[in-house]
């Protein structure tokens, strides 16, 4: 009967990055026997199969077909996930040990595993499954080469390990996890939340907070501006309206009674977006509204700019930051930028309002 075994042991090895070498080292035979098993030149006898099988974790159905194999790996995988989504907890847990005790140093098995005893502890609060997620996660970062999928870092998986520690208790070895894998600042939030939990470390929860604050508002910002451009291509201005005066309101929370800040640059911004918008449903007036705030804003902005963080509410005590960006030297070469550029490429009308309101006494 034909199999599948030199397909299969070339891919497993592979994939749990076992060389010839240590495999023939294990096994008690040469590298040019592993190699020979691997081209079909020859086959082991079933004792040494199956102690190859029990190496790689493996039934020995599924060391030599390799169909049985990848079926039963992507069947786990999803089974696993579907318990995931319907949070089918109970009676679970053999399954997935025994699954694991098949597939221990499989990315994708460990990782899913661990994710659900996290899951499962986090709403249960057990223990031995908050332990068991730290073991299971910690592994899947030693496995990280296999890993396929862009959307997800080492770095998150680190994150749900500091989670893990912080459910059971182990305060400094969750923020020390948090700590050591905060690129970009992307930990800041929970630093923040954990630090400010603690009264007798409040303060230092102050520039975590101030940094997650600001970088959220810039996200949210760039995200009103791309659906305002998806809404102008569909026409939908009413949407338009709504996303960016949204955005305004929020930009608005932020501003202290004093002085200005770069937030009043993206503001002007928006409310020129927003006259566009107007202009397009057929609401000139309210156009009229909007480009004058956003000349008013541009103005007293330049007559006075600030790209620091110092004047934006929540962060007057942290140590300032520095904006930047690309969208014009002044407030007011932006808003003429965006006017002139237009949003879909068709301003005239709105420069015509801009020219009136420029004009006003």
């Amino acid at each position: 009967m034909k199999t599948n075994f030199s397909e299969n042991i070339k891919a497993l090895r592979r994939e749990q990055h076992v060389t010839q070498e240590q495999l023939a080292e294990a096994m008690g035979v040469s590298a040019g026997a592993v190699y020979k098993w691997e081209q079909s030149i020859s086959t082991p006898d079933i004792e040494v199969i199956m102690e190859i099988a029990s190496f790689f974790g493996v039934s020995v159905d599924a060391l030599v077909g390799y169909r049985m194999y990848s079926s039963d790996r992507d069947r786990i995988l999803q089974e696993l996930k579907r318990i995931k989504l319907e949070k089918s907890y109970e009676c679970c847990w053999e399954k997935v040990e025994k699954w694991l005790r098949r597939y221990p140093n499989d990315f994708e098995i460990v990782y899913h595993s661990g994710v659900l005893y996290h899951l499962a502890s986090i709403e249960t609060e057990d223990r031995t499954h908050i332990i068991r997620s730290i073991e299971l996660l910690s592994h899947a970062c030693i496995l990280i080469d296999q890993n396929t999928d862009p959307k997800l870092s080492e770095t998150e998986i680190h994150r749900d390990i500091a989670i893990a520690y912080l459910n059971l208790g182990a305060w400094d070895k969750g923020m020390e996890q948090l700590k050591q894998n905060n690129p970009c600042g992307v930990n800041d939030d929970l630093i923040g939340h954990e630090l400010a939990a603690d009264p007798h470390r409040r303060q230092e929860a102050i520039p975590y907070l101030t940094s997650t604050l600001l970088r959220c508002t810039g996200s949210l910002y760039r995200v009103v501006i791309g659906f305002t451009n998806l809404f102008f291509e569909k026409e939908d201005y009413p949407s338009a309206i709504g996303i960016l005066t949204w955005m305004t309101r929020y930009l608005d929370g932020l501003k202290t009674a004093e002085g200005t800040s770069y937030l009043d640059k993206d503001k002007a911004l928006l409310l020129v977006l927003c006259g566009a918008s107007y202009e397009r449903i057929g609401e000139a007036e309210n156009a009229k509204k909007c480009l004058r705030k956003a000349r008013q804003i541009a103005i007293e902005f330049d007559q006075c700019p600030n790209y620091s963080s110092q004047n934006i509410r929540y962060c007057g005590k942290a140590e300032p930051k520095v904006s930047y960006d690309n969208i014009g030297s002044t407030a007011m070469d932006t808003v003429l930028s965006v006017l002139q550029e237009g949003a879909d490429g068709n301003d005239e009308p709105v420069l015509k309002l801009w020219e009136e309101i420029c004009n006003e006494t």
